[in-house]
């Protein structure tokens, strides 16, 4: 993944951050504590009839005992003065549209209850025990009408639930303006649980920084809500753009302050792991993060073009631990661990689920509108500058290495990815990235690079125009039940893209397809769905490619350079194979794997191959496997179901048995010449004829002979009975060293009577 380099500007930035030493402590103005609001007072058996309703002029420093164990209703304000006033036990404080000021209220197993839409507190905290389960944001001043800006009453809300461990409930829409550069994020500490019901909306706006960051935090809970994403992001907004050196620099700051003064990390003269500027767009910034859950979670995008969808939902980074003086790069780090995605909707997004994770379980994911980086007018695609391409390559999954800069270990690994629909609803610019190397770019579904380790992919469906995904190094994973539509006729063939591509950069190792359906939908393509790989104890299983027209610059779709793999019960199917280019293939070993390869086994089908009749070698299903110098076992089978020829190569030797028939309507006379001819370079093994309409009466004998030989030396003489076969096997084999065509030679005149099948076995071997 490419990010914006910082190279030039961070000395300037560790000399600020030096010299800055800003502490933001987390908004530590704001109340402390605080208690929600249980819904189900009706359940508790609380009393509200008989509610002692509390007296303007009430003394809350003298609460009389008998008020244990009663409902007290609160109407209009009351200044506490800056006391703290310790409740009764098993108090219920009803707010009926009114609220503490200026004060603490300590409380004994107390239960808030308040159902208004008012504040219940100014500058007013709870402390102590409480019954509550949720603290809601219009308690501290949130409007919740989808307009107003409610960012510091959802943060002051955040804060009362810290302090006292409880949940946070969203019942109507709120609007959190979260779009100035690096000053409004909002963080969510360990434990966080916010909750939606009644379809609420959090609607966010931000562009150059996090909405929400989750930083060095523990067993944080999002649930059954919605994020609206109301911004139109700056595609062209890059290294040169103005300000940019400075909303990075405000982006790091206010990290690092808040992990110096939340996370007890001292930064002597270094600042906080970054990964370029676009990891700032994402909604939620992950920083080593930990048992994090997002579930009955829906990301949407307001408007409906490609510059206002969401630019990035989720970043995964490594940061460096808590509590712990950080004076180098190669300080303790640690990355995010145990991620869940549950029920999951994403309409509208640019880069989805992004970075390095140990432990990533997503189930029922729903993708539909997507699109690339790029302006209204589809401009400045991939938020390229002219020279480079700002934004990297999107994905709805894309999980990596982070590259750590200390060059510490981390790879990704022990993901499980189930039950995804990603539909592929392209918003924007027909164009795509680039042509070849470098500049290309592509958009596909599922991309899992760097070595991921212990993969788990099931049920997965893609029907994204730039295909299913991109595969590097996996190891131990297993992919089952995949379906794929693309269209990769956009991309310059040269650039070799596949809807599934199995970068070169690392072999996969121990991986297992089963049951995968890869189509390229679109017209025409000159490269297959599937290419060759590195790979060893690879094991694809029902694993078949769909084309519509084939043009044929690829050379093959299967084949793992390496050992131990095998391929069975597999195919390819192509529409119209227009191809005019000789040894085209469909297996394929680079020359390492060919000369010291063991062990490998395929079995695969073809349908719709060209006919190979002119030129059965150039033209045929190629295959390049095995080579004499070879001393290992390996084995494969392809049947070319269109031209019925079998291709079987046992190390170096591939076997070819070609079954050609030929159908004659009977004519006069007493012979008759096919105009099917049969290839040089073939042995004629067998030769099998079978009367299929009954011929004249007169005719005693049939026979089957060489054009300019024989009479009968194919056949001596075939039953005349209907649908009875007669097979002749050549004893020779003799290779033929010219076209061959056959005759039908009879006793009596046919007299237009009859039909015959010819069938001819045909055997040939290379040796590659």
């Amino acid at each position: 993944m490419k990010y914006c380099p910082i190279v030039s500007w961070r000395t300037f930035i560790i000399i600020y951050i030096i010299c800055l030493q800003i502490s933001c402590a987390k908004d530590a103005d704001l109340l402390s504590e605080y208690v929600i609001n249980d819904t189900n007072a009706v359940e508790k058996g609380i009393n509200f009839e008989n509610a002692i309703k509390i007296p303007f002029d009430f003394d809350w420093s003298n609460i009389p005992d008998e008020y244990e164990n009663q409902v007290l209703e609160i109407n209009g304000a009351f200044d506490l003065k800056g006391q703290n006033i310790v409740l009764p036990v098993n108090v219920t404080l009803y707010f009926n549209e009114g609220h503490f000021e200026n004060g603490t209220i300590d409380g004994d197993e107390t239960f808030i209850y308040s159902d208004t839409g008012e504040p219940i507190v100014t500058d007013a905290s709870f402390t102590g025990t409480y019954e509550n389960e949720y603290v809601k944001p219009h308690w501290f001043g949130a409007v919740m009408d989808g307009v107003t800006d409610d960012r510091d009453a959802f943060v002051e809300t955040l804060a009362y639930a810290d302090s006292l461990g409880l949940r946070i409930l969203i019942e109507k829409d709120i609007f959190l303006d979260v779009e100035e550069t690096g000053t409004k994020s909002i963080f969510l500490e360990d434990n966080t649980w916010i909750e939606g019901v009644n379809d609420a909306r959090i609607i966010v706006n931000n562009i150059l920084s996090p909405a929400f960051y989750i930083a060095l935090s523990k067993n944080v809970t999002i649930t059954n809500l919605t994020f609206l994403y109301d911004q139109t992001y700056i595609a062209n907004y890059g290294e040169d753009y103005v300000g940019f050196a400075d909303a990075f620099l405000k982006n790091l700051q206010q990290l690092r302050d808040y992990l110096q003064n939340y996370k007890g990390v001292i930064y002597n003269g270094i600042f906080p792991k970054d990964k370029g500027f676009v990891s700032f767009y994402s909604m939620f910034l992950l920083e080593a993060a930990e048992n994090v859950v997002f579930e009955n979670v829906k990301y949407i995008a307001k408007g409906n073009t490609a510059d206002t969808f969401i630019p990035f939902i989720i970043k995964m980074k490594e940061q460096y631990t808590a509590n712990q003086t950080v004076g180098s790069i190669s300080a303790p780090t640690s990355i995010c661990r145990n991620i869940v995605l549950n029920n999951i909707t994403v309409d509208g997004a640019i880069m989805g689920f992004q970075g390095i994770v140990d432990g990533f379980h997503v189930d029922n994911v729903n993708s539909y509108r997507y699109s690339d980086f790029q302006d209204v007018n589809g401009n400045y695609l991939g938020g390229f500058d002219g020279v480079n391409f700002d934004f990297p390559p999107p994905h709805l999954f894309y999980l990596n290495k982070d590259s750590s800069e200390d060059l510490t270990d981390f790879t990704t690994k022990n993901v499980n990815i189930y039950n995804v629909n990603d539909y592929g609803n392209y918003v924007g610019t027909l164009a795509v990235r680039g042509d070849v190397g470098v500049n290309i770019g592509y958009a596909n579904s599922l991309k899992l690079t760097q070595q991921p380790e212990n993969v788990h992919i099931e049920n997965y469906k893609s029907f994204r125009r730039d295909g299913l995904g991109s595969f590097d190094g996996v190891t131990n994973g297993y992919f089952k039940n995949i379906y794929a539509e693309s269209n990769i006729g956009l991309f310059n063939p040269l650039a070799k893209v596949s809807t599934l591509r199995l970068l070169l950069d690392h072999p996969l190792e121990n991986v297992v397809f089963e049951d995968f359906t890869l189509k390229d939908i679109g017209e025409s393509t000159e490269v297959m769905p599937l290419r060759p790989a590195y790979g060893n104890n690879m094991t694809l299983i029902n694993v078949n490619l769909y084309v519509n027209e084939f043009k044929g610059s690829s050379t093959a779709c299967y084949g793992f350079y390496g050992n131990n793999n095998t391929i069975r019960s597999s195919s390819v199917h192509i529409g119209e194979h227009s191809s005019s280019q000789t040894n085209r293939g469909i297996i394929f070993h680079d020359g390492p794997t060919m000369s010291t390869g063991a062990n490998n086994t395929y079995d695969i089908k073809v349908y719709g191959w060209r006919s190979i009749d002119n030129d059965p070698f150039g033209l045929s299903t190629r295959m390049l496997f095995a080579k004499p110098e070879n001393s290992n076992s390996n084995y494969a089978k392809l049947f070319d179901v269109s031209n019925n020829v079998l291709y079987e190569q046992v190390n170096e030797v591939n076997s070819i048995t070609w079954i050609k028939t030929d159908t004659l309507d009977l004519g006069f006379g007493r012979s008759q010449i096919s105009t099917m001819q049969l290839p040089k370079g073939f042995a004629i093994k067998s030769v099998k004829a079978e009367i299929l309409e009954t011929l004249d009466t007169n005719i005693k004998k049939v026979s089957i002979g060489r054009f300019n030989g024989s009479i009968d030396d194919l056949i001596p003489s075939i039953s005349l009975n209907v649908n009875d076969e007669t097979i002749n096997f050549i004893e020779n084999n003799e290779i033929e060293s010219s076209n061959v065509m056959f005759v039908i030679y009879s006793d009596s005149d046919f007299k237009n009577k009859g039909e015959l099948k010819v069938e001819f076995e045909l055997k040939a071997e290379i040796t590659n």
